[in-house]
């Protein structure tokens, strides 16, 4: 099984782990994260299956997602997960996903957990480009995207049939050389959600 482990001020995105699964589970089967996912819930069984399963899988398999562990750094706990899948037909681009526990919004681990990713993506994976897309009405989602410098490059009208309605969906996307140049900014020039100044009160908008 290959190593990861990638770090940030305050955080650890590793591999999921067994010790992970009464917090993996307690997000995924909270009905407000669920709400723009694509679950409902998970059953512990399940829940076991998932996690082996992206323990052993090899990283960063074109056409396969890898589901990270978002963990705060003095102690590794889990209180999310971030998701990419480099593409198959072109394996210089890839998607990401993001899912914070509900007890962890609003403090800027959203946002210091994924420009840790795409910075990683670019550097260290040497892609091009990475996307993403969310649900219109998931405003804390595609605000974050917009803080990481994604460009919104198509709105999609009721596109999708998703659970019990027709969605629409919004296509963000960056390039390497867009990220190199506002990663400065989006990864330091904005302290207060990445690292809150001491005394600080006032948090962002919460974040998905």
């Amino acid at each position: 099984m290959a190593i990861l482990s990638i770090e940030s001020p305050r955080l650890v995105l590793r591999r999921l782990r067994a010790t992970d699964l009464e917090m993996f589970m307690a997000y995924r089967n909270d009905s407000r994260i669920a709400r723009f996912q694509g679950w409902e819930a998970i059953t512990r069984e399940a829940a076991v299956v998932f996690i082996e399963e992206q323990q052993s899988r090899e990283p960063f398999l074109p056409g396969q997602w890898l589901q990270i562990a978002i963990t705060l750094k003095p102690t590794q706990a889990l209180i999310g997960d971030c998701a990419l899948k480099i593409h198959f037909e072109d394996p210089r681009q890839a998607t990401i996903g993001i899912t914070l526990a509900h007890g962890f919004h609003g403090k800027g681990f959203a946002m210091e957990a994924a420009a840790t990713l795409l910075n990683y993506a670019f550097e260290e994976l040497g892609l091009h480009r990475v996307r993403a897309d969310t649900d219109p009405q998931n405003t804390a989602a595609w605000r974050l995207l917009e803080r990481l410098g994604m460009r919104r490059e198509a709105h999609l009208k009721q596109s999708l049939w998703f659970k019990g309605r027709w969605a629409d969906e919004y296509f963000y996307a960056i390039l390497k050389r867009e990220w190199l140049s506002c990663r400065t900014r989006v990864m330091a020039s904005r302290p207060s959600p990445l690292l809150p100044p001491p005394g600080s009160g006032s948090h962002p908008p919460p974040e998905p």
